[in-house]
């Protein structure tokens, strides 16, 4: 009988609180010893030397690196591997811009042991397939979160650059300058919590927009 050692990444500046998790993971959930960075550098250096990684588990706000872009950063590395994003903030508009951004989950650090631990066993699972927010109140539906209207122009350029069309080719199809198409695809790009092409793509298939 072969049996799967699943690893998990912790991403965490705290010194303590990334000890807490180590401590806590080794006894509650069915891995080898958890791996701890305390920058996105190094833990990116880490995930791309590691085997069987199951989950990186990543603070959102850490130093020198947006959220967002650590998390593209990581799905990037290692595409595969889901990023449980773990925060202090219980801001709706950071979990909406976590989980369009790609991240399979939002917990709050006030969470308890069993509830983070419930979440990362069902990834390593195959049983969490779709987002979510966890707080200290328990699940957010993914879909209560924050709505996004687009107005027409926004549909059109969104349509656009989901076919993959540079900002000449969308301003040509449209009769539009081509700074008019930059600043609206900076404008759509902060509506999804996005800050490339790619992950606007990503986030907008998630949100059923394409």
């Amino acid at each position: 009988m072969t049996i799967t050692i699943h690893t998990i990444l912790i991403v965490e500046d705290h010194p303590l609180y990334s000890a807490a998790l180590v401590q806590m993971l080794q006894k509650t959930v069915g891995t080898d010893a958890p791996v701890a960075a305390s920058t996105v550098q190094q833990g990116l250096r880490l995930a791309s030397s590691m085997t069987n990684l199951s989950v990186i588990l990543l603070d959102l706000h850490l130093p020198g690196v947006n959220g967002i872009e650590a998390i593209s950063a990581f799905q990037q590395k290692c595409p595969a591997v889901p990023v449980v994003v773990v925060s202090a903030s219980e801001s709706r508009q950071e979990a909406t811009m976590a989980l369009r951004a790609g991240a399979m989950a939002f917990v709050s650090k006030a969470v308890t042991p069993e509830l983070l631990s419930d979440v990362i066993n069902r990834l390593m699972s195959g049983q969490l397939l779709e987002p979510e927010w966890i707080t200290p109140h328990g699940k957010v539906a993914v879909s209560s979160l924050d709505v996004l209207t687009l107005t027409e122009r926004q549909n059109q350029i969104l349509a656009l650059l989901l076919q993959g069309h540079s900002n000449k080719e969308m301003g040509l199809c449209l009769g539009l300058a081509e700074i008019t198409i930059k600043v609206n695809v900076s404008a759509l790009f902060r509506l999804l919590g996005v800050v490339n092409r790619t992950q606007a793509v990503l986030a907008a298939r998630r949100l059923g927009l394409g």
